[in-house]
């Protein structure tokens, strides 16, 4: 019996995909530069984890590449706006609160990143809870941000269930004994949640 669920944010129902927009505005060298230096980088999980702010994170790269600066700045004003929903995603999320699911978030976030979209965005105020990296000091796939969801919330993971893209962050939750959904597209979230929760969603 799954009552409670458990869900990440990026490309669950939050686009992040700056590999994406950068397609339209820079060559393949300068994207494969920012996507090594900065997005893919222990810096930037560790701004994720809190240890670090967004200012601090920017202004290192600016310092540390000079010959990158307009492109740094340009992706450093616009990482937030490319925080959307992922609306056949969130809309989901009435309908399972309607139907009685106690629903939770269980994030990597930077802090200011994810003040945006919780100030922005209405479908935060159907949660029960939310874990989000940057607050606690504790990334997925870190046993320990998965311990801090279990406590603070009191959760049964064999009555949860829990969805993520990343197939490292699933197989840390099963070790838990979470129920979960590997979500590869976005798309297929409803299909999923239908299935194994047997419902029409």
């Amino acid at each position: 019996m799954i009552n409670n669920i458990i869900f990440d944010l990026g490309r669950v129902l939050i686009n992040w995909e700056p590999e994406k927009y950068m397609k339209k505005v820079f060559d393949e060298k300068t994207i494969s530069f920012l996507l090594e230096k900065i997005f893919n980088t222990n810096d930037w999980n560790l701004m994720d984890k809190g240890v670090i702010d967004e200012k601090t994170l920017w202004e290192n790269k600016l310092n540390q590449y000079p010959e990158y600066k307009k492109e740094i700045e340009h992706m450093k004003n616009k990482v937030l706006d490319l925080l959307t929903p992922i609306e056949e995603n969130t809309k989901l999320l009435y309908t399972l609160k309607e139907k009685g699911y106690n629903l939770y978030i269980l994030s990597n976030f930077s802090k200011i990143a994810f003040q945006r979209v919780y100030e922005k965005y209405d479908f935060f105020k159907l949660f029960d809870g939310m874990i989000i990296s940057s607050h606690v000091k504790s990334i997925k796939p870190e046993d320990q941000i998965y311990k801090i969801l279990i406590e603070k919330y009191k959760i049964n993971p064999a009555e949860s269930l829990y969805i993520d893209d990343k197939i490292e962050n699933i197989k840390a939750g099963e070790k838990f004994g979470f129920k979960t959904i590997h979500l590869e597209k976005p798309e297929d979230l409803k299909d999923k949640l239908s299935k194994i929760l047997k419902i029409d969603i």
